[in-house]
């Protein structure tokens, strides 16, 4: 769906995205995590899809969103929904740009439900 390669895993930016994400995963849920998260990504692609039509490479909103184009935005989106002020916690602690993240939340949560009609 993302188009994603082995390059974009290798960027730096990528593996801390990722590493930010699973800090906010639960030690007792760690093992169980990849499996919750592509349950997750399954239930939500239609979303996805939407948020990857909108914001992604020749969407109407392209790089809007610059945490789009790296392959951990979607473990982003699942904590969004399922952590979202541990993660605003873990991402400011790392630096992060609080922009992106905002941007990011906001286009999840508002932008991608079946109700927009976009």
């Amino acid at each position: 769906m993302t188009g994603t390669s082995a390059e974009q895993w290798d960027r730096e930016s990528a593996r801390e995205l990722v590493d930010v994400a699973l800090r906010t995963v639960r030690i007792a849920e760690r093992e169980t995590y990849p499996q919750a998260l592509e349950a997750y990504l399954h239930e939500h692609r239609t979303r996805l899809e939407r948020l990857w039509r909108r914001h992604g490479p020749g969407g109407m909103f392209a790089g809007e969103l610059v945490l789009i184009d790296l392959p951990g935005c979607f473990a982003l989106c699942e904590r969004i929904e399922t952590s979202p002020l541990w993660l605003e916690g873990i991402w400011a602690k790392h630096g992060q740009e609080e922009t992106a993240l905002e941007r990011l939340q906001n286009s999840w949560l508002y932008d991608t439900g079946e109700r927009d009609g976009r």
